[in-house]
């Protein structure tokens, strides 16, 4: 009999699964060689997965796609309007064509369905502007961008392409710097992907897509705000207080496991947020005073930002309430500063003095950064050690840059620092090292 395919992906899963059932005796060890052996892993499909292999499929069809498009437009003028509309729609037929043949015969091969989604995704924009330069129906660059969006997000659901959902949340973000309009929005119309993704097992795909989302949608929000609107200064409490919600949000769906950096994109672009932008609020000139009373005034845009502080901030609360019993040491200490952003919001009406705010940042990035310096120590996670350990190294470093310190203290200071990270490395290996080797002992 013929092996079937699947991934290494799925064959994994299978040894896996079938190791448990040999220890609880529901398969014997000869029945599961037999299992694994039905199945081989696909060389051609592994290929296709690796990102990338993918990128460099994507860039090929762009390539081409380009390439024939130019040599179009070298005799672009000779031609008459039919053929011109001819010529227009042909790249849309003939990528709409080539997506169909992969989503329908190849499914199993993800370069050519790659390969299809970015070639269609283009071939789309090239259509809407030739027939718009041959009609002469004119319009600015952002109609023209919003047209694509809305044609283009329906091929990712048709597809499931990979480098589709990273040129929609390209094409996002560069209408939010454009406009500075609300266009961030877009990105909930993104949200049944992923849970598709999320229902189908698909967790590496998935996990990367919450990636390409969360950056995405973090940068709209910041572009979306104009330089005069009179919350652009309370923008980096905002952000705080959505990387606090990040953070929830990503133990709320992922766990309290670690699931390393990569593996937890919410937890861990929300850490990410909060260590850089409490460091940040430790500077004076960071925490400030609203222009409220300035002649700027509140648009639609301002008023969807707030609300997205408010959900943030009763979100986070939620989770605190559901999750109280389970949140350790760690986690309190970056969800605690939500209190930082809701005390930067509110700075006004209470008048809260520059030099009382900056105190309390620093005492917080503290307290935080060797909080999670001993609970890395006491969970054993090298990883979290670090992260507290560089925390809280920037925040001296930002200390001595924000004072009038010879350079000789200062260069003794980066010295001093830089030991610190080798000694505490090299002193938790060891210690690992007896550790492990006290419990092999007692299992002897």
């Amino acid at each position: 009999m013929e092996p079937k395919q699947c991934t290494k992906n799925q064959k994994s899963w299978l040894e896996s699964e079938s190791g448990d059932w040999v220890k609880q005796g529901i398969i014997r060890a000869e029945q599961q060689a037999q299992i694994l052996n039905r199945y081989s892993t696909s060389h051609v499909d592994s290929f296709y997965s690796s990102w990338s292999s993918l990128m460099l499929i994507s860039l090929g069809a762009i390539l081409i796609g380009g390439g024939i498009i130019l040599l179009v437009a070298h005799n672009w003028e000779s031609f008459g309007k039919g053929t011109r509309t001819v010529l227009s729609i042909l790249p849309l037929i003939l990528a709409q064509a080539l997506a169909w043949y992969s989503v329908r015969y190849k499914p199993q091969l993800t370069g050519l369905r790659e390969a299809a989604g970015t070639l269609l995704f283009f071939a789309t924009a090239a259509s809407i502007a030739l027939i718009s330069q041959t009609y002469h129906i004119y319009g600015d660059l952002e109609r023209f961008l919003v047209t694509w969006l809305v044609l283009g997000i329906p091929i990712l659901y048709l597809i499931g392409s990979a480098g589709v959902l990273i040129l929609v949340c390209a094409l996002i973000l560069w209408l939010c710097g454009l406009e500075r309009e609300p266009y961030w929005l877009y990105y909930l119309l993104l949200a049944p992907y992923l849970y598709g993704l999320y229902k189908q097992q698909r967790y590496v795909l998935f996990q990367w897509a919450l990636w390409f989302v969360i950056i995405g949608s973090t940068f709209s929000i910041i572009y979306s705000v104009s330089w005069k609107s009179p919350i652009d200064d309370w923008m980096i409490y905002i952000l705080l207080a959505l990387s606090v919600l990040y953070y929830s949000l990503g133990k709320w769906l992922f766990g309290f496991k670690s699931h390393g950096f990569w593996g937890n994109p919410f937890s861990s672009a929300g850490a990410l947020g909060i260590a850089s932008i409490s460091l940040m609020l430790t500077w004076e000139g960071f925490y400030r005073y609203s222009h409220l009373d300035s002649e700027s005034k509140f648009v639609f845009n301002d008023y969807l930002i707030l609300l997205v502080f408010a959900i943030s901030v009763l979100a986070t609360i939620g989770f605190i309430i559901l999750k109280f019993k389970r949140l350790g040491i760690n986690q309190w200490a970056l969800i605690t500063s939500m209190l930082l952003a809701i005390l930067g919001v509110i700075g006004i009406p209470i008048k809260l003095p520059e030099l009382v705010y900056i105190t309390l940042t620093n005492l917080y990035v503290l307290i935080a950064s060797v909080v999670i310096m001993s609970q890395g120590i006491n969970q054993h996670r090298l990883m979290l050690l670090n992260a507290g350990l560089l925390w809280f190294s920037f925040l001296v470093l930002f200390r001595f840059f924000d004072s009038d310190i010879p350079f000789v203290l200062k260069g003794i200071v980066f010295i001093f620092i830089g030991s610190a990270f080798l000694g505490v490395n090299i002193w938790y290996n060891r210690k690992l090292k007896r550790d492990v080797s006290a419990q092999q002992e007692e299992a002897a």
